[in-house]
C-alpha cells in the first residue's frame, strides 16, 4: 500500500466510523464528538450555551516508509508503507530500497453532533434575550 492510500484509508475510516457511531448512539443519549467550550475541552455540560465549538482532532501518523527504485522492464520509483512483497513473473530486475520513518499529523474537525447545534441555538437565544433586556433598560 502506498502512503497516499494509507492516509486516505485511515482518515476515511475515522470519519466514517464517527458518523456511523453518531447515527447509532444518538438515540441512547451518547454523544460522539461533543461540542466544547473555550475553557473546558474534556467536560461537556448538556444544554450549555458555552459548549458550542467544534473540536479539532489531530490524527498523528508515525509510519515506516520505503523509497524504492527498480531498474528493469517497467521500473518505477515510489514511496510505500513498509511491507514485504514477493512475486515471480519472469521479469528480471534489480531493486534498491531504503526505509525511513515519517512523522506527521493532519488536523480534522469531525461532523458536529446534534448537541452542538442545540447548544448554538441556546447561545443565540441567550444573546437575543440579553439584547432585549438591554434595549428595555434604555
Amino acid at each position: 500500500m502506498d502512503l497516499k492510500e494509507f492516509i486516505i484509508e485511515t482518515i476515511s475510516g475515522i470519519v466514517d466510523a464517527t458518523d456511523q457511531l453518531q447515527t447509532s448512539y444518538e438515540p441512547t443519549g451518547t454523544i460522539i464528538n461533543p461540542p466544547v467550550s473555550n475553557s473546558e475541552r474534556d467536560l461537556y455540560e448538556e444544554g450549555s450555551s458555552k459548549h458550542r465549538y467544534r473540536r479539532v482532532e489531530v490524527v498523528e501518523f508515525d509510519v515506516a516508509v520505503s523509497a524504492a527504485s527498480e531498474t528493469g522492464a517497467g521500473g518505477k520509483v515510489g514511496i510505500k508503507i513498509l511491507s514485504i512483497e514477493a512475486g515471480a513473473d519472469g521479469n528480471h530486475s534489480r531493486k534498491n530500497e531504503e526505509a525511513s520513518r515519517v512523522r506527521f499529523s493532519i488536523p480534522i474537525a469531525l461532523k458536529p453532533s446534534s448537541a452542538e447545534a442545540a447548544n448554538k441555538e441556546a447561545s443565540k437565544k441567550r444573546r437575543r434575550s440579553a439584547n432585549e433586556m438591554a434595549n428595555n433598560y434604555k
